[in-house]
């Protein structure tokens, strides 16, 4: 079966978590290799590769260096509580704080941010869009590109803050960036997108269309975080 050249290894991927799901490679089972499933598609090595990583993202497999790839999960899972030092309600209270924060933090890093600022946070917007392409989460630009919007505001206890919560609203950003991988609707291309646009905002200093874009950003998160937490146990 060849397949079109448009988001390849995401169709790649999308086939293979079918194959997992329908049982035909069960829990446990070795995947073909990367070349025998780059010949079977008419696709490019690389292709491949990044649908594995998209797949090893999720949780459905496990690649073990000079053995293979096999089956891990027969079905993803995202935001499984019992996988994560997080509670339920502790995840609530991140979404609140954070709210809080950086909307505060975004409105005064439009007014006070500088050229090494905004260099650094386009530095963690170009790893953010890498992730788009090659089939990884991109959590740690995601991070990267919030703590660079904190330092940005010019206050040294904000910028503290958002780092001391920084480990746990990186574990909520990859179980995000999870959904975003396989959703048609959430893509991680909309999300680089909602960052990109703040972005611009504060390039322009324009404070508030900053706090509106991070407004609209941290909700849709919000939306996703607890959408998806509530298929988990509640703790």
């Amino acid at each position: 079966m060849k397949i079109s050249k448009t988001k390849i290894y995401e169709k790649i991927a999308d086939i293979i978590l079918e194959q997992i799901k329908s049982g035909e490679y069960a829990v446990g089972d070795k995947l073909p290799s990367i070349q025998a499933l780059s010949k079977e598609y008419g696709v490019s090595v690389a292709s491949v590769r990044e649908a594995f990583n998209a797949l090893r993202t999720i949780g459905v497999i496990e690649i073990k260096q000079g053995y293979g790839t096999f089956v891990t999960k027969q079905e993803p899972v995202f935001f499984n509580l019992e996988e994560t030092s997080l509670t339920h309600r502790q995840v609530e209270e991140l979404l609140e704080l954070r709210a809080i924060v950086e909307l505060a933090t975004v409105k005064k890093a439009a007014a006070h941010s500088t050229a090494d600022d905004l260099a650094e946070m386009e530095a963690a917007l170009k790893m953010m869009e890498r992730a788009v392409t090659d089939g990884t989460s991109g959590e740690a630009a995601d991070l990267k590109f919030h703590l660079a919007i904190a330092k940005a505001a010019q206050n040294s206890m904000l910028f503290d803050l958002m780092n001391n919560i920084s480990d746990v609203i990186q574990e909520t950003m990859r179980e995000t960036r999870k959904v975003y991988l396989f959703n048609k609707q959430k893509t991680l291309k909309r999300l680089y997108d909602e960052h990109l646009k703040i972005f611009h905002a504060l390039i322009n200093k324009d404070a508030e269309a900053a706090e509106a874009y991070m407004s609209a950003h941290l909700e849709e998160v919000q939306q996703t975080i607890l959408q998806n937490i509530n298929k988990s146990p509640i703790q």
